[in-house]
């Protein structure tokens, strides 16, 4: 017997009236007496609850809820109404909301979560449906959303907690980490399984376009290895930077200090770090310097803003793409020319392997879907990767190890944070701390002090 059926029988309600039936082969003037159906004394309401997907979701997922009253008795339903507080772990999608087939505003919404809505009266033999949807936050608690139906004088079916649960341990991996490793297993291990096992999203259009460009923009740092590209691919272009002495006081007061460091710090760091110039005697032809400027400018815009107690959307400070990323070619680039060092600066280079190099080109041709976080992208594919000039063989080996290193922890900040930021979209979300990226940095300017010193 199914759980309808034994709580209408706990609350001595008659199963619905079943539709009358005639046999057409039946003789003539011979008649099937139909079921007699007792009347209810009351309205009898039906709740039932729908989660897509019912469980093993993770932070970042889009979680479909759909809530149906009905009344399946003769009598109307007077005063009916309706709520479905938010669970803790997930915020509502704005625009998501839908009763009876029609979208609503989202203070129906707000209602909906709150103290309900009032239908009124529900008809005899009638439904009402809502249907919103919930993005998943980060957390490891189920997700609880408890249907609350109340009506003068009727009988309440079904309206039970529907528990959302989420995938735990290895199987957590974000769709987004999955993607990185299939670009770059050396960056996960185990690799992770891919196809039906995947988790549910859905996602927008500007979400899905940043998800594209995260996926391939950040694991250009480790491509493949040399024979395993065919020899027209070799071709690579070279972008040249220097990390200046001012720069190296400024960022291990930031990193060593007493105030612990934020992405923000880390943003900046990352500034600091690309390869914005092509060629000594090409300084501006690209702009590449030109736009890590600008950008920088905004990141302590944000600092500046936060001081005055300001938290705007963060869409305000991903300023616009000034670089022409789509001449970035090898075709067009002549060899480099020496050029006079300064001794107190530390002088970086990035390779831009094909792989990368395309990634790149690719967020050049894409200028009216700038935003922020694609902003990031760019700047964490230009961080150097290698010494330029000479400098003591085992000082080399240590700074572009912590090269190395930084690049990857800040590829795992950046991947939370993609996520981070579909729920949190307000400056705070620069604010927040990662531990193990502080610590990457401090090994950077640690490999850069003993290449100073030597």
């Amino acid at each position: 017997m199914r759980l309808l059926d034994l709580q209408r029988a706990a609350l001595g309600v008659a199963p619905p009236a079943k539709p009358h039936w005639e046999s057409e082969i039946a003789a003539e003037g011979e008649a099937v007496e139909a079921e007699i159906v007792p009347q209810a004394a009351s309205a009898v309401l039906t709740v039932e609850a729908h989660a897509d997907p019912p469980g093993e979701v993770i932070p970042g997922a889009i979680v479909t809820v759909a809530l149906s009253v009905a009344n399946e008795s003769s009598l109307p339903a007077r005063g009916v109404r309706v709520s479905a507080p938010l669970p803790g772990g997930a915020t509502y999608r704005n625009g998501s909301c839908v009763q009876d087939g029609r979208p609503v505003l989202d203070d129906f919404a707000d209602e909906l979560f709150g103290a309900g809505v009032v239908l009124g009266d529900l008809a005899p033999h009638s439904r009402a449906t809502f249907v919103w949807k919930l993005a998943v936050r980060l957390g490891n608690k189920p997700l609880v959303i408890a249907p609350r139906v109340a009506a003068g004088g009727a009988a309440i079916i079904g309206a039970t907690s529907l528990i959302v649960g989420r995938k735990t341990g290895e199987a957590a991996r974000t769709g987004f980490e999955s993607e990185l490793a299939r670009i770059d297993p050396a960056l996960y291990s185990p690799q992770p399984r891919f196809g039906e096992d995947l988790p549910f999203y859905e996602l927008d259009d500007e979400e899905r376009l940043q998800h594209e460009a995260a996926q391939s923009a950040l694991s250009p740092h480790f491509a493949p290895p040399e024979e395993a590209l065919p020899e027209p691919a070799r071709r690579t272009v070279e972008l040249l930077g220097r990390f200046d002495a001012p720069s190296r006081a400024f960022f291990e007061r930031t990193f060593r200090g007493t105030k612990s460091p934020t992405l923000l710090s880390h943003f900046m760091f990352m500034n600091a770090l690309a390869c914005t110039k092509p060629y000594a005697d090409q300084t501006g032809t690209l702009d590449l310097k030109r736009h890590q400027d600008a950008q920088s400018q905004l990141l302590h815009r944000i600092v500046l803003h936060e001081k005055l107690g300001k938290r705007n959307p963060i869409t305000q400070y991903a300023g616009e793409l000034l670089a022409d990323l789509e001449r970035l070619v090898p075709e067009a680039l002549p060899p480099r020319h020496a050029e006079a060092r300064d001794r107190d600066c530390i002088y970086l280079s990035v390779e831009l392997t094909p792989p990368l190099l395309a990634v790149v080109q690719k967020i050049g041709s894409e200028r009216e879907r700038w935003d922020f976080v694609k902003a990031r992208q760019l700047t964490l594919a230009l961080v150097a990767q290698h010494l330029d000039g000479p400098a003591d063989p085992a000082a080399r080996e240590r700074a572009e190890s912590a090269l190395r290193a930084y690049a990857q922890s800040a590829i795992t900040m950046l991947q939370r944070f993609f996520v981070r930021i579909r729920i949190d979209r307000t400056t705070s979300i620069v604010f927040q701390a990662d531990h193990n990226l502080d610590a990457a940095a401090v090994n950077v300017l640690a490999a850069f002090a003993a290449v100073a010193g030597g």
